[in-house]
């Protein structure tokens, strides 16, 4: 790994008591990453709160949920993945500066893709 390419996968158990910990690892990427702190943190607050969301639609205590982390040279990735139990689809979310966050659903399958650019 290094600065402008690094890829990992993990799966935690959908407990709101991991957020925080979804929250430091995202911004020890960012900061691997050399994102400004501000970014940095804006990132690790998006992924933690579309964590929670990915927690909430479920409604079964500790159901899997997948966090992808990429980054190349133009941004880091994060994709949050799980099954979801609710029919609604999460709330709309408002753009950051080079910060992206789209929700999908396959099935009942729910994934959060969200793109932090690097460079402006």
């Amino acid at each position: 790994m290094d600065p402008s390419a690094f890829e990992f996968t993990m799966t935690m158990p959908g407990d709101t008591r991991l957020v925080g910990a979804v929250r430091d690892l995202t911004s020890h990427a960012a900061g691997y990453a050399k994102l400004p702190a501000d970014t940095s943190q804006s990132l690790a607050h998006h992924v933690a709160t579309a964590t929670e969301t990915a927690i909430a639609a479920w409604h079964a205590e500790h159901a899997p949920i997948e966090l992808h982390f990429d980054a190349n040279e133009e941004a880091i990735h994060v994709t949050i993945t799980c099954e979801v139990n609710s029919a609604a689809m999460p709330p709309a979310w408002s753009p950051a500066s080079g910060l992206t966050v789209d929700w999908s659903r396959d099935g009942s399958r729910q994934t959060c893709h969200i793109r932090q650019r690097l460079s402006s």
